[in-house]
């Protein structure tokens, strides 16, 4: 069959394009199959010239589309060579007739028209094949009249029209539907990045901003007051700036380092050796069984993550850190953090040493979706850190 459509414009997806061309080829490997049960159905006849001339250009005209993709390329900017190859249909027609089993072999173009062309057009064109039918029908004398020669063959050519037609618009409809579905996604994602873009400003950055702009606001009545104690405030304010700076830093890194599009596995790697580059201590990943994770819970492990090597680099004092990441099916998440440090005496309930706030904000983190921390240490002998989602009942988010 000469054909593929108009429907693959410049402007059809590479998926739309994709699907036609298997349609057609699936067609086209039907209308050999049907000239090989015309000629079994033939058997026994005389295989005159006009015969084997019909048989050879409809199996020429299909086994051109299905081996050279150049040939589709050439329909696809000539559109008239589906006129010419509904012709050899109809030729074959008046030559062999219209109780001729090769008949068979001309509906699959009817399915390729429908599949091909827009409404208007694919109606048009099956409107001259019916035509050119029934006129080769009118003009053999020697015809059976029957109603499959009179009406089932020419109601067929229409119904497999509209089949195509049908198949076409179906699926450009669910091209369309995914496209949709993929933007709605970007859209949940963007959102979800701003929610915890604003999240993260108010918990860290807005707190440090709004006091610095506390103190600002009081330094002018220092000056006048005491001259000293404002030197002091000033120093105090370009501390808290300098803090301000290292924290929107440390936030754009964040909110960088997930990549919603690679695996959970992949970017945790990265930001361990990226680590591992930047202080010299040694780390080493493990991943096991890992699931496919919700953006928002990615993101706030890899905070917590973040937030444990940031530890481990201030106080920990180690040669060696390990992380290992577990999942299941059944969305039980295993995140955990181990050095080989000075370790420390945790709290009972969890919290930060005084002027510390690092594991504070990791029960923050965990409890945002659900999970668990707890924190194993003493003093000479490292310390791991363990994230667990969901969080268990009994187990607690403090050690």
């Amino acid at each position: 069959m000469s054909a593929v459509s108009g429907v693959l414009g410049p402007g059809s997806p590479r998926a739309a394009h994709d699907f036609t061309r298997q349609i057609v080829s699936v067609a086209l490997l039907v209308r050999l199959g049907a000239i090989m049960v015309g000629l079994l159905g033939m058997v026994g006849e005389t295989m005159t010239a006009p015969v084997l001339a019909c048989v050879l250009a409809m199996s020429a005209s299909s086994l051109a589309c299905l081996l050279s993709p150049g040939t589709m390329d050439f329909v696809v900017r000539h559109p008239l060579a589906v006129v010419g190859d509904v012709l050899v249909n109809l030729a074959v027609v008046a030559v062999l007739g219209v109780e001729s089993p090769m008949v068979l072999s001309t509906f699959p173009t009817a399915l390729v028209l429908g599949m091909l062309f827009a409404a208007r057009t694919s109606l048009t064109t099956v409107v001259v094949l019916v035509a050119g039918y029934l006129l080769v029908a009118a003009g053999d004398p020697d015809a059976d009249r029957s109603f499959m020669v009179g009406l089932g063959v020419p109601a067929l050519y229409l119904c497999l029209t509209a089949v195509g037609s049908a198949i076409r618009r179906a699926h450009a409809l669910q091209v369309e539907a995914g496209r949709e579905l993929a933007l709605v996604r970007e859209v949940a994602v963007a959102a979800d990045e701003r929610a915890r873009l604003a999240r993260e400003m108010h918990d860290s950055l807005g707190k440090t901003l709004h006091g610095i702009a506390l103190g600002a606001q009081a330094l002018p009545l220092w000056v006048e007051r005491d001259p000293e104690a404002a030197v002091q405030h000033a120093h105090g304010l370009a501390a808290g700036a300098q803090q301000a700076s290292d924290e929107a830093r440390a936030l754009l890194v964040r909110m960088r380092a997930d990549q919603p599009d690679r695996p959970f596995a992949e970017v945790l790697h990265d930001e361990c050796a990226r680590w591992q580059e930047s202080t010299g201590v040694a780390c080493r990943v493990e991943c096991a069984a890992v699931v496919d994770l919700p953006t928002s819970i990615r993101y706030e492990l890899l905070a917590i993550l973040g937030e444990a090597l940031e530890n481990v680099r201030r106080h920990a004092g180690a040669r060696l850190v390990r992380v290992t990441f577990s999942g299941a099916p059944g969305g039980v998440v295993l995140l955990a953090v181990q050095d080989d440090g000075r370790g420390f005496a945790p709290r009972a309930d969890g919290s930060s040493p005084r002027g510390h706030f690092g594991l504070t904000g990791m029960h923050e983190r965990a409890r945002e979706i659900g999970a668990g921390v707890r924190v194993e240490s003493a003093p000479g002998h490292g310390t791991r850190v363990l994230v667990r989602h969901p969080v268990e009942e009994d187990v607690h988010a403090a050690p």
